[in-house]
């Protein structure tokens, strides 16, 4: 069974991992592709910089960020390659899937509440949206306080103050 995971340098990124275990231990043949997608830089910033500056920049980022994952592979036996891609992180991923041809794209994600995610839409959902790949999230911690109350109550706190100046 060939497995994508897509990973940024979150814990919650990590979540396929004990899963993949699971299914090891169960006999199953993994093959893992582990990925980083690195953003585009600005227009502004590749103006003033040499095209290996930035791409010495992203291999760095791209190590650090698969690094946990890798060395969680490792331990546990579980054979991985190790990709990393520029671009839009969903487009990104779907397209590596499709070029792979791999049978599902495992994706650990964190908790975050409604509005953020209205806000920020989901890499996952992007994902979902652009490969007929199967694509299990696996949700991991919770949604802050901070993010749960403060904010919205901000944002209400400034469209009141807003509404009461007019």
């Amino acid at each position: 069974m060939k497995i994508l995971i897509p990973v940024d340098a979150s814990v919650a990124a990590l979540a396929p991992i004990e899963y993949l275990e699971t299914l090891a231990r169960s006999g199953v043949q993994l093959e893992v592709l582990v990925l980083n997608v690195q953003p585009r830089f600005h227009r502004h910033v590749a103006r003033f910089t040499s095209r290996a500056a930035r791409d010495g920049v992203r291999a760095e980022r791209s190590r650090a960020a698969m690094a946990k994952a890798i060395e969680a592979l490792s331990m546990r036996n579980i054979p991985f390659r190790a990709l990393a891609e520029v671009g839009t992180p969903a487009e990104r991923i779907a397209a590596v899937a499709e070029r792979e041809q791999v049978d599902e794209v495992m994706m650990g994600v964190g908790r975050h509440p409604a509005w953020l995610r209205w806000v920020n839409p989901s890499i996952a959902h992007g994902v979902m949206e652009r490969t007929d790949i199967p694509v299990t999230v696996l949700a991991r911690g919770r949604a802050g306080a901070f993010e749960r109350y403060a904010v919205p109550a901000g944002v209400a706190g400034l469209a009141a103050l807003l509404l009461a100046v007019e």
